[in-house]
């Protein structure tokens, strides 16, 4: 009957210990080349995936600084349906106002260049921005707002009925 390597070692033969010696080096020197390996393999999954990750965190940036815009889009026209009152939202390159029109309060302002460094805005066919009047609707027909990244563009249509639509 086997019981392993070790089974001579009762018996005072030697052999049966320098046996079990070298099975336990040899055991050692195996776990330690296959460690090197594994870290060799890791190391280069690392640097083939390493591009990959970068595109999907400035992806991630891209959706939330325009998810936040789109937020904020709500926000204005909420306000001026609350308030009563007319609301416009002045953008810039990389920053938006929302301000409100009679008394000329900036009711927020937010800086996208801070936490979405590579982001940009435009807003189609309007130098003046997107005006919500006191029922909610948007003043001067639809305007599509552009949020351009490194990675792409995500586009959402203020109507002029006043509804925000989709995230595109």
């Amino acid at each position: 009957r086997w019981a392993g390597p070790w089974h001579n070692l009762d018996k005072g033969n030697n052999s049966g210990r320098i046996h079990a010696l070298m099975l336990i080096q040899t055991v050692k020197s195996a776990t330690l080349g296959n460690l090197f390996a594994v870290i060799m393999i890791v190391g280069i999954e690392a640097v083939v995936a390493a591009p990959r990750i970068s595109d999907t965190l400035k992806d991630y940036r891209l959706n939330s600084a325009a998810t936040e815009v789109g937020q904020d889009s709500h926000r204005a026209r909420f306000m001026a349906i609350k308030e009563k009152r007319t609301i416009r939202v002045d953008f810039d390159h990389a920053s938006y106002r929302i301000i409100r029109v009679v008394t000329g309060e900036v009711a927020l302002t937010r800086h996208l260049s801070r936490e979405y460094p590579e982001i940009s805005l435009v807003v189609s066919e309007s130098s003046e921005g997107i005006v919500f009047n006191r029922t909610g609707t948007a003043e001067g027909g639809t305007k599509e707002i552009e949020i351009s990244g490194p990675t792409g563009k995500r586009r959402f249509t203020i109507l002029a009925t006043g509804l925000i639509g989709g995230l595109s």
